[in-house]
């Protein structure tokens, strides 16, 4: 979904938009949209920089950390964000500090912002670090790859070669 800047009213634009099954890119992402996304807020003109503010409801599927099962995930995520044309990022040479509301700016080119990449952000910066399908999962089987959550393997621990002589002492 596309933004054209120049079509945007004096007083701004409030959006709502239920994407569609398979309207979203996910090639690049490491998770799937069992249900597909609502975005809705406003875009606020503030004269060369633009504010768009509003929340994104999503579910997510992504692959446990330990486990590798599917996990579903719900996501609400408010957002409030500034973009700035890009020719003002690129005016900036060398280093730069960044500020703290520098972390909510991003750049538009051709007078247009396109809506799906805010989403996909946004999404990405929904995820958890670490998706574990509970705070109790066993994992894999290091040796079998048996999935500990659903039964055990008679597997035993592999020895640290570096034990084996303490080892052979306790025996």
């Amino acid at each position: 979904m596309l933004i054209v800047l120049t079509h945007l009213p004096a007083d701004g634009l409030k959006f709502e938009h239920q994407y569609e099954a398979d309207e979203l890119d996910l090639s690049q992402h490491e998770f799937d949209l069992p249900q597909p996304p609502l975005i809705n807020g406003r875009f606020t003109n503030l004269g060369q920089e633009m504010r768009v503010k509003g929340s994104l409801r999503a579910t997510l599927a992504a692959i446990c950390d330990r486990c590798l099962e599917t996990v579903t995930l719900p996501l609400a995520a408010d957002f409030d964000l500034y973009y700035l044309p890009a020719t003002a990022h690129s005016d900036k040479a060398g280093e730069t500090e960044l500020l703290e509301r520098d972390l909510d700016v991003s750049y538009y080119q051709h007078d247009r912002i396109d809506v799906d990449e805010l989403v996909l952000e946004q999404l990405e910066l929904g995820l958890p670090a670490r998706i574990l399908c509970t705070e109790e999962c066993k994992g894999l089987c290091q040796q079998c790859g048996t999935n500990l959550n659903v039964e055990s393997c008679q597997c035993s621990a592999p020895t640290d070669p570096r034990w084996q002589a303490l080892a052979d002492l306790k025996s």
